[in-house]
């Protein structure tokens, strides 16, 4: 059943990509070999195209000796060995902490594990949301493809979600709807903040504050900045 719902979805998002992703129709059509399928599902999946490289071992490596780490690299990895857990009970996600910690690095690295098990997923930045609550829904055909995309997907990434606090008191309404349509049909959200669920508490509200205590878990990231890392690690791939 999952199996025959992943490719429904991936026809779906295939169609709906012309008018909800304007540049995805372009980069589908460069990835057109076998090899590229992976890539392709992460395409549909709105995942940004500097993260498709980016596997969990890697970060963990990287934190090996950041005792601060420790434990919030423990529980991602518990988290991605428990998918199918998650997206039974509805399981999502916090990850807060300061910019550079990787967070919406993992945050991929959850949805490409989910998209490997045959979950349908999609990433999404708050900015993407409100956005759409400005305007899309005014546009019928962008109406459908959010529609479609917060209501169906298995797990649903919204990443940098404190921004959701530029929305009008009208705007809310519609991104609240996607909220407790979510959580109406129990699926997964992970999102990404820079401070703790609590101080956000303004962002949601009191009524989607409650709700995301009781479905999401906590994890907060702190240590190095992680994107020094990685402008460490281009530099050095410029001298091979």
């Amino acid at each position: 059943m999952r199996k025959q719902l992943f490719w429904d979805h991936y026809f779906k998002m295939g169609e709906l990509s012309e008018f909800g992703n304007e540049d995805a129709k372009e980069r589908l059509a460069a990835l057109n070999t076998e090899a590229d399928m992976l890539k392709r599902h992460y395409t549909l999946a709105n995942i940004p195209e500097k993260y498709f490289k980016f596997e969990f071992d890697i970060i963990k490596n990287k934190w090996l000796y950041d005792n601060a780490n420790k434990e919030p690299v423990s529980k991602i990895e518990t988290y991605l060995n428990s998918l199918e857990q998650a997206a039974e009970k509805g399981v999502g996600l916090y990850l807060h902490g300061p910019h550079g910690v990787a967070k919406t690095t993992i945050a991929t690295i959850i949805l490409k594990k989910a998209i490997s098990l045959k979950y349908r997923c999609f990433f999404a930045k708050s900015t993407e949301i409100v956005e759409f609550a400005r305007s899309g829904w005014k546009n019928e055909e962008r109406k459908i493809f959010f529609d479609y995309v917060t209501s169906a997907v298995d797990f649903f990434v919204i990443d940098d979600v404190a921004r959701l606090i530029d929305a009008t008191d009208v705007e809310r309404i519609h991104i609240d709807k996607i909220f407790t349509k979510r959580d109406d049909s129990n699926l997964v959200t992970i999102m990404t903040a820079n401070i703790a669920i609590e101080e956000n508490k303004e962002v949601f509200g009191e009524a989607l504050y409650s709700n995301f205590k009781e479905r999401l878990i906590p994890i907060k990231f702190s240590g190095t900045d992680y994107r020094k890392t990685i402008g460490e690690s281009l530099f050095e791939s410029l001298k091979t």
